[in-house]
């Protein structure tokens, strides 16, 4: 019985040395100097993954829709299309909320920026045109309102 005992704590003696106070009573300096080792390890492996990835290709919008040239410059893309007798316009807008402080939540930007697609569908000779206000999700698009609004010509 004796042996199996004594087997036993040789075996868990490490352990047991892992729990006690010399060893949780190292400098934090060497702690956390191997959490960062370990960090910028996974880092420089994410890194070397994602420069491997091929970029998406570009890609024209379809046939139908042209380009406003200038557009760009502005506030975003913007693309046009005859249907029948109604012009439909898409505007994309990219918002950066200015949020007053010392930026310390830069970490979460994914809350600080939003993509807004607008869409306006309207007909020659009126003076006002449907407007749809949308968010682009990555999984989805939501649309946030629907209005009527006097037409405005950008030419």
């Amino acid at each position: 019985m004796w042996k199996r005992v004594l087997k036993e704590a040789t075996v868990r003696q490490p352990w047991s040395m892992l729990a006690s106070k010399r060893c949780l009573s190292s400098p934090p300096t060497s702690k956390s100097a191997a959490v960062d080792t370990l960090l910028l390890r996974y880092l420089k492996e994410h890194y070397v993954e994602v420069s491997k990835m091929n970029p998406p290709p570009k890609m024209n919008p379809p046939s139908e829709f042209s380009i406003v040239k200038g557009a760009l410059d502005g506030k975003g893309p913007v693309v046009t299309r005859t249907y029948g007798n109604e012009e439909i316009k898409l505007s994309v807008m990219w918002m950066a909320y200015a949020v007053p402080g010392s930026g310390e939540d830069d970490e979460n930007d994914e809350d600080m920026n939003q993509l807004f697609l607008h869409v306006d569908v309207s007909k020659p000779g009126q003076d006002k045109s449907l407007h749809f206000l949308c968010g682009l999700y990555p999984d989805a698009l939501g649309v946030h309102s629907v209005s009527l609004r006097p037409k405005h010509d950008s030419a």
